[in-house]
């Protein structure tokens, strides 16, 4: 308020200047009770009401012009969500999209090391994370050629870099290496190789970083003790930034039970902390164990499917970064078709997938639940949202269960699906625009798709048509899509 200066007017009232000072200095205390003072409201107010309502206004805009208000500290509208409907049919074709053709080169088969390239050629995408319109990262597969790569894209997806750490190629040649991808930013990425039903606790895995784009990596290794099973079965790796990540390995399923080890990393993957292992009591092994997410150093969730005398349980969180775990209580989903004893017998199966958050500050998350069994004629599938970082969880019915599903913040979302016997094509996308309430059919194809999207109009699609894998993409929303021949060059 010091630096506001008042401008001089020709004015014979000279008590309404002294006015105006006293209320600028605070002497007047506020608008609301200058009202109360009759004496001053009938020589100002009554007077003046024009004038002194439009001193106010400017007073109240000065005082809050100086907040700063973050795009993410606006809380979204969440949608109202009634209760869960049948599913019926939809009937809307927006328009009719032509399947694409996967690329034939006369290649000549290559046998060499898993990653050793000498020519450009063609390549199959099998795992894809565009980071904007034109950079991204993905998994590739030479068709002639042996083992998996990590590849990288600066001009949309047509051509790629064999990036894949030089050390990692001479070292897994001859192997059955699987790999695991984690892809930040542009520059941020990191690669878990582990050789499957090989892998004991004496040979150790790496963990391969890059801050770079790929141009160079650093390697570290997981910790190798307290294990009494001996091998991995599969593992996956994930990062909230460039500091907080964690390491997700199945050890082997009994029965009922499955058991994990859980690594978590603060600094970036340097080093490893094994926060859950075979031996741990701190996390049940009833059930199957689908896979980890935090949101935070503390905060995190493991996903799994059901067990037998514990039907409810398919999701578990920690507070305190892996150390200790407790059961999440989700709300059974409701609907004319849903069992009312779905989450109360053995006789269902149910699994939840990762939880997927999508917005920068962890609050918003979704999963897919999938159930079998019992009274079910057929698979259900239902989408669990939360939008409090996991204190509480909607649920809504999806179309079908055999679906792919892929959102973009917590409104724009897609399903790609199986088509109905009969219909003009073997698949189908939807499309919801109100956080899963509601879908259309947009697209008709002949293909098989799993969708990623990076605005709301632009995404790319990896499928499988015809025994093949190809690359497709999307610029209106997923109404249209155009095919990509991928290339990949040493």
């Amino acid at each position: 308020m010091n630096n506001i200066k008042l401008i001089k007017t020709v004015d014979p009232i000279k008590s309404r200047q002294n006015f105006f000072k006293r209320l600028l200095t605070g002497a007047i205390p506020s608008y609301h009770k200058l009202l109360c003072k009759k004496d001053i409201a009938k020589k100002y107010l009554c007077l003046h009401k024009p004038l002194s309502f439009f001193l106010f206004v400017v007073l109240f805009t000065i005082s809050i012009s100086g907040c700063k208000v973050r795009i993410f500290d606006l809380q979204p509208i969440i949608p109202t969500i009634p209760s869960p409907t049948v599913y019926t049919t939809p009937t809307i074709v927006m328009r009719q999209t032509n399947p694409p053709e996967p690329a034939i080169t006369n290649t000549p088969p290559i046998h060499l090391a898993p990653t050793q390239i000498l020519q450009m050629t063609a390549i199959d995408i099998l795992d894809l994370v565009m980071i904007n319109g034109a950079e991204g990262w993905g998994i590739g597969k030479i068709p002639q050629g042996e083992g998996k790569i990590v590849v990288r894209t600066s001009d949309g997806g047509v051509n790629w870099k064999n990036v894949t750490p030089y050390e990692a190629i001479y070292a897994n040649v001859g192997k059955d290496v699987e790999i695991s991808t984690y892809f930040l930013d542009a520059n941020r990425a990191w690669i878990l190789f582990w050789e499957t039903n090989q892998w004991t606790p004496q040979t150790g895995m790496d963990v391969w970083m890059t801050a770079d784009g790929g141009v160079t990596w650093n390697s570290s290794k997981l910790p190798v003790t307290g294990y009494t099973i001996q091998y991995f079965n599969n593992a996956a790796i994930g990062f909230i930034d460039a500091s907080i990540g964690w390491i997700f390995a199945n050890l082997g399923k009994n029965q009922d039970r499955e058991y994990i080890g859980l690594y978590t990393t603060h600094d970036g993957g340097e080093s490893w902390t094994l926060r859950v292992s075979s031996d741990s009591i701190n996390l049940p092994s009833k059930g199957g164990k689908n896979g980890a997410v935090f949101r935070n150093a503390l905060e995190g969730w493991i996903s799994g499917s059901n067990s037998r005398d514990e039907p409810d349980t398919f999701l578990w969180q920690t507070t305190d970064g892996g150390n200790t775990w407790t059961k999440v209580n989700l709300p059974k989903p409701e609907g004319d078709n849903i069992p009312t004893d779905l989450f109360s017998s053995g006789a269902y199966t149910c699994s939840l997938t990762t939880p997927k958050f999508v917005d920068f500050q962890y609050q918003y998350a979704w999963t897919k639940m999938t159930c079998t069994g019992g009274s079910l004629e057929k698979a259900l599938s239902v989408i669990y949202w939360t939008y409090d970082a996991g204190k509480s969880w909607r649920t809504m019915q999806l179309p079908k269960a055999d679906g792919s599903l892929e959102f973009y913040g917590i409104y724009q979302g897609w399903y790609s699906q199986l088509a109905d016997p009969g219909a003009t094509s073997d698949y189908e996308i939807l499309y919801t625009s109100n956080g899963g309430v509601d879908w259309n059919v947009i697209s008709r194809t002949a293909w098989k798709s799993r969708l990623h999207f990076i605005t709301p109009v632009i995404g790319w699609g990896i499928v499988e048509y015809q025994g093949r894998n190809a690359m497709v993409k999307t610029e209106d929303g997923g109404f249209t899509w155009s095919q990509i021949l991928p290339m990949v060059n040493p």
